[in-house]
């Protein structure tokens, strides 16, 4: 079988989701023959304002950052009113797609080299980057976590989907909204609170993402002061780095303890992160110290190599979204035949491209999708989940004030846990003697998250709408 195409050619598809398709292409006008990663929008999100705007506005911002630890999207394109996203082709596996191989932490030297870049890379999004005006731009990401970071096969760092930064440039055409977007693991306890963000913000969820590195697990915080501090002290003792002194290690937790600081005010810059933790990866006995480019060739490759595949065939021999993902890449034809629909070439090149930056969500697909580019790895390591019939693996994240209850499984701390499928009813029981009842979908591989919008408290699956929970009469907790 041949793909045939217009200015692309298919090569593989990453994913499908609920959002849309990502797939890799080749332009096949480029004498080159670059690859290049396509976000292909589902049609009913193209005609969704809030959602196309967003977008434009992701372009605006990002479309003058030329960093090499930010993934760089090249243009949209429109095709039939929908927005197709031409993108940086990154041949890398995710941070959170790692942790699922290094249950116990990624080494600390490639912990540290991480986030050292991502902190370099968050600096030059706020201070560096210009507007037109010659003003910067004032980017402020507002969603570091492990999923929105990526490792390359080359051991490059790349910080991924900016669909809900915040930014300083005329022009803009998203609306002010109140709901407060993002990972509630990752983020900063003004952010629940209403108060304007500033560049601390992603400081703080970089802070929490460091502390997963290290430890294989999702730090969970009060949003009350007193009892976030306490259980931060408590959980950064799990913090232990083989070939660093121990003055070193308490100087890596303190790091963090001013990274996650409950007051904005005592945290520091993303740059003064970026020297701290130079400084702290020189500390680690040479022995242990392994570079990113050595790690990526020993453990990044090996799992890039060995992800699941979805067939381009079958993925385009559908109707709709199927028919216009055909009509965007190309049909699949045989060996000298032609396809017999009006061809793509000539139907896209009435389309004007637009520069494009919008990292919507090459992870957010796959992750909020549902789709497995996770690797299909467990904690354990070994490839491929093989849930029970009637059950899911669901992933639950709670305040570190709070134990649950779903059915007889009782929940009193981050982590993945068998569920009946379909819809269930949680059960949450605070220290404070509140009680809440909330309901969600438990479907395979869900990510379910205590979240606070607006003042009120709700549950949100993939980082989807928040649905309220119901304050009931506090009993004991299970």
């Amino acid at each position: 079988m041949k793909r045939a195409a217009g200015p692309f050619e298919i090569l593989e598809i990453l994913g499908e989701g609920s959002f849309g398709t990502v797939c890799v292409a080749r332009v096949s006008t480029d004498p080159l023959r670059r690859k290049v990663a396509l976000k292909i929008l589902k049609g009913a999100y193209a005609t969704n304002k809030k959602i196309l705007n967003r977008t434009r506005d992701e372009a605006r911002l990002l479309s003058r950052i030329n960093h090499r630890n930010i993934v760089r999207v090249e243009r949209l394109m429109e095709v039939g009113g929908r927005p197709v996203v031409v993108m940086e082709h990154v041949q890398g596996v995710s941070l959170d797609a790692l942790l699922l191989r290094f249950k116990d932490g990624l080494p600390a030297a490639v912990a540290l080299s991480i986030i050292e870049d991502t902190c370099w890379a968050l600096h030059t999004a706020y201070a560096e980057a210009l507007g037109d005006d010659m003003r910067p731009l004032r980017v402020i990401h507002r969603d570091i976590k492990p999923s929105n970071i990526m490792l390359s096969v080359d051991g490059l760092v790349k910080v991924l989907d900016f669909g809900i930064a915040k930014g300083e440039f005329e022009g803009r055409e998203a609306e002010t909204e109140s709901v407060v977007m993002g990972s509630r693991p990752y983020m900063a306890p003004e952010r629940l609170d209403g108060i304007s963000d500033s560049p601390s913000v992603d400081v703080y969820s970089t802070g929490m993402s460091l502390f997963e590195l290290l430890t294989g697990r999702t730090m969970s915080l009060s949003i009350n002061p007193v009892n976030h501090d306490q259980a931060m002290n408590r959980q950064l003792a799990y913090i232990q780095v083989p070939g660093m002194s121990e003055a070193s290690v308490e100087d890596l937790r303190n790091l963090i303890r001013r990274m996650c600081a409950y007051t904005r005010d005592y945290r520091p810059s993303a740059i003064e992160c970026r020297r701290d933790l130079e400084q702290l990866r020189f500390a680690i006995d040479p022995q242990y110290n392994i570079t990113l480019e050595e790690f990526a060739r020993t453990t990044v490759v090996p799992i890039y190599e060995s992800r699941p595949r979805i067939d381009p065939e079958s993925a385009m021999a559908g109707d709709g979204d199927d028919a216009f993902l055909r009509e965007v890449t190309g049909a699949i034809t045989n060996p000298g035949t032609l396809p017999t629909s009006k061809p793509t070439q000539q139907s896209l090149a009435a389309y004007t491209p637009y520069i494009f930056v919008g990292v919507l969500g090459f992870v957010v697909v796959l992750l909020c999708g549902g789709v497995v580019l996770r690797l299909m790895l467990d904690r354990s390591g070994t490839t491929g989940l093989n849930p029970v019939e009637g059950k899911a693996l669901v992933s639950v994240w709670l305040p570190s004030d709070a134990d649950a209850q779903v059915g007889d499984t009782l929940i009193r701390s981050p982590g993945r846990y068998e569920l009946d499928t379909g819809t269930q009813l949680m059960q949450m029981f605070f220290q404070d003697g509140r009680a809440l009842n909330c309901t969600f979908q438990a479907t395979e591989g869900a990510a379910v998250r205590f979240v606070v919008d607006a003042g009120k408290a709700g549950l949100s699956v993939n980082d989807g709408a928040v649905q309220p929970c119901v304050e009931v009469t506090s009993k004991a907790t299970p």
